[in-house]
């Protein structure tokens, strides 16, 4: 058979498993740095840098509004990217010194910053982040085309970014009466790993070859892509999925120390736990997805949560032991959301290629980015403003009771809960499964290999087949 024929043309993309690993390795800046912005800077900010409780839920709120177009933004930009390094890297190699920057900036903070430095760092830190994550998802997407494949890549990205998670999350129970030297031992992992895992990544992995059709889009065609039915049911389900564990990452420390009677020590050990839990989650799920499709495994693990947070409600109070098999089987089913969406958005990307000619990965990269910033950007103003309104006082040493306490366990277990089911029954009836996702591929395939030899006959030059693929390259 020609290895140029489209059978060998639509064959799956792979990577030896060192060289995979290295890809995925860059995903551990970013994935280190979600829960300690999520739940020990705020919680830092308010309770030992003095600002108010409220100040540091707007501040957090507005930055991340304001954020939410740089994504998009970003991911226009990488789409019309074209240099020797391709499209993905540049962005990721200057994201990177951008996010050291900011995380000294926030992480190293003392005594008398206002809401305005916080404010300032974060969109700074956001920025840096969006080019890494944008691109690094958006690169993934194009290393590996095939369905299940794409399960396992992102899964094992989700699986390497909760191993760094887990060892930032490590960092804070090694100065339990310090609360600063732990934040700043938090900021020296990520800075450290920000450089090393992008620039490696960057360096060793190389980029497909891209094949596009006819000329640049319109307002009018981009506009036609974003409000297709299968991508806006996924960007609802990602935000309902998003904002139900923001929730709760905002209220952890609160919840688990004052409603469970947990010390800080026992609070960091079950949230490592619960991060923890994913480095088994991820792969159990991509399998779990290989034999129901993405989104019905989403729509499980939704049914799930519902299980985990009751679990960890009806645990007797204060009782590690009982805790801890709890908080891991919270984590294990929390795990099965992100990385399967993302998975997804790439199978919509080749959908959208079939049917404008165009490749538009990063935006709609951009997209998903967007509205899991939404989940977390809504979830700090609505859960802190409940809780300032029923009057809770997140000020060290003080003990709540009474309907502040009920606001805090309402919120914490119940809302969350609401959110996943709402993700859930948005998922329903999705289409684009795996037999679908194969048909796209060879039409692709066909097409693409339609194009290349076009080329060839213009050019006398024969180019590389875009389903072969060598690192570095």
């Amino acid at each position: 058979m020609d290895q140029r024929s489209p059978a060998a043309f639509n064959q799956p993309r792979s990577l030896p498993p060192h060289f995979a690993a290295i890809f995925a390795s860059a995903a551990i800046p970013t994935a280190a740095l979600a829960t300690p912005l999520s739940v020990y800077i705020p919680n830092y900010y308010a309770s030992h840098l003095g600002l108010s409780l409220a100040a540091v839920g707007f501040v957090v709120a507005l930055v991340r509004l304001i954020d939410l177009g740089f994504d998009l933004l970003i991911g226009v930009a990488i789409n019309a990217t074209h240099t020797p390094l391709g499209r993905f890297r540049p962005w990721m190699v200057v994201g990177a010194p951008i996010l050291v920057a900011a995380v000294y900036a926030i992480f190293m903070a003392g005594q008398g910053v206002s809401g305005a430095y916080l404010a300032v760092w974060l969109l700074v830190l956001y920025g840096g982040w969006s080019m890494i994550s944008v691109g690094h998802a958006s690169w993934a997407a194009a290393l590996f085309p095939e369905y299940h494949a794409r399960s396992r890549i992102y899964g094992l990205m989700q699986a390497v970014g909760v191993a760094g998670l887990v060892g930032i999350l490590l960092l804070p129970s090694l100065w339990p009466k310090s609360s600063a030297s732990g934040i700043h031992a938090m900021g020296y992992f990520a800075m450290f790993f920000a450089p090393v895992t992008v620039f490696l990544c960057a360096l060793l992995i190389g980029e497909p070859k891209r094949t596009e059709l006819g000329r640049p889009a319109s307002l009018k065609e981009y506009w036609t892509t974003f409000v297709r039915a299968s991508l806006l049911r996924v960007l609802a389900a990602d935000l309902a999925l998003a904002l139900g564990p923001a929730i709760t990452g905002a209220l952890y420390l609160f919840f688990f120390q004052q409603a469970l009677g947990y010390t800080r020590g026992q609070t960091s050990l079950l949230l490592v736990l619960y991060i923890f839990a994913g480095l088994f989650g991820a792969p159990f799920w991509a399998m779990v997805a290989r034999r129901l499709g993405k989104h019905r495994t989403v729509m499980l693990g939704c049914v799930l949560y519902g299980f985990a947070q009751a679990l960890v409600f009806v645990i007797p109070r204060a009782t590690l032991p009982l805790m801890i098999p709890g908080m891991f089987f919270a984590g294990f089913v929390v795990s099965s959301f992100s990385f399967l969406i993302r998975a997804m958005i790439a199978d919509i990307s080749d959908e959208v290629r079939l049917e404008t000619g165009k490749d538009r990965t990063a935006i709609l990269y951009g997209l998903i980015t967007s509205t899991s910033k939404v989940g977390s950007t809504i979830s700090l103003p609505i859960a802190f403003s409940i809780l300032a309104a029923f009057g809770f006082n997140a000020k060290e040493g003080v003990v709540n009771s009474g309907i502040a306490m009920d606001a805090l366990i309402g919120c914490y277990v119940v809302v969350p809960v609401l959110t996943m089911f709402v993700g859930a029954a948005l998922l329903r009836g999705y289409r684009l499964d795996a037999r679908r996702h194969d048909e796209i591929r060879a039409q692709l395939s066909e097409r693409d290999l339609a194009i290349e030899g076009a080329a060839e006959a213009a050019t006398g030059i024969s180019p590389l087949p875009s389903a072969q693929l060598t690192p570095g390259g």
